[in-house]
């Protein structure tokens, strides 16, 4: 026969368990509604296929994790919130702002909006709490992509083309020459080039010559992006022209070896960086000088692909 003192043991031993309560359910209702909640930052989400992820990472002092994303011309914010309550993210560029709500324990999309023209980024803020860095768009981009009816012509130091519209710089880089329709060694009088300062192609110099109107605002250290019209190309002879430059020479890396109607290494060349970003080819011609495209990658496609 047990003892009373034994009885008593066995009974607090069976009712005992952790001083906070059995389980966490327990634990919500013995602390009530106005306990303290855990919340972490989710890992940032992704981009949408294609385009090219600037930045990704938590908005400082937040839980609100962003990727920052670059089309052509244009950046997005794809946002993941931790928190129980709803956040705001706003995209500004400088002049405009988009602003998108992302619901507790969710993600979002904001809408598109122009980068920055001066210098191509935008800012991201979740509340009064910002990104440590403007993200810069460096997507490379179709030059020719607004060109309603664009009709590719002969390859030779470049690659030329027809019909109007708008052309934009490739991708991130700096003006180096700007000569509006007063260049004398070229028909219809323009040639500038820039210098791209990101991505596969970064260092490389590409020119734009002949039947075009350049932009009066820029000129020689403007910064450019894909998001920045250069000119616009006129629908009469002479075509324009577009290939691999010279930095600051105010000539075309071919200049020294070319013969008039000849397809060079470097005109193919360049050529086959704009089918990979989506414009049509030129029309291969007869070949024979210039053969030589040294210093210059050859499978472009991969290294666009790797980079956006």
């Amino acid at each position: 026969m047990r003892s009373a003192l034994a009885a008593a043991f066995f009974l607090f031993a069976c009712s005992s368990g952790d001083a906070n309560g059995p389980d966490a359910a327990t634990d919500a209702a013995i602390d009530g509604p106005d306990a303290a909640v855990d919340v972490v930052a989710p890992s940032a989400p992704a981009c949408n296929a294609g385009d090219r992820n600037e930045w990704s990472g938590t908005i400082p002092n937040t839980v609100v994790a962003v990727a920052v994303c670059s089309t052509c011309g244009e950046s997005y914010v794809v946002a993941a919130n931790g928190d129980v309550n709803p956040a705001d993210v706003t995209v500004d560029n400088g002049t405009s702002a988009i602003k998108t709500t992302v619901p507790a324990g969710g993600t979002a999309t904001s809408a598109n909006i122009a980068d920055n023209p001066s210098d191509g980024t935008v800012s991201v803020c979740a509340g009064s709490d910002c990104l440590p860095v403007s993200p810069a768009n460096q997507q490379y981009c179709d030059p020719f992509r607004d060109v309603k009816d664009l009709v590719p012509e002969r390859i030779d130091q470049g690659v030329d083309y027809s019909c109007s519209g708008p052309i934009y710089a490739m991708g991130p880089g700096v003006i180096d020459v700007f000569r509006n329709r007063d260049d004398s060694g070229w028909p219809g009088g323009t040639f500038m080039s820039y210098k791209l300062t990101a991505g596969p192609a970064s260092g490389k110099t590409i020119y734009l010559a002949e039947n075009i109107d350049l932009v009066t605002s820029l000129h020689s250290g403007s910064y450019v992006f894909s998001g920045t019209v250069l000119g616009t190309q006129v629908n009469a002879s002479p075509e324009s022209e577009i290939g691999w430059g010279v930095p600051g020479a105010g000539y075309t890396a071919e200049y020294s070896c070319y013969t008039e109607g000849c397809d060079t290494a470097l005109g193919d060349n360049f050529n086959a960086l704009l089918v990979c970003l989506k414009a049509p080819s030129g029309v291969p011609g007869p070949s024979g000088c210039c053969t030589d495209a040294g210093g210059y990658p050859t499978d472009w496609c991969t290294l666009v692909d790797g980079w956006q």
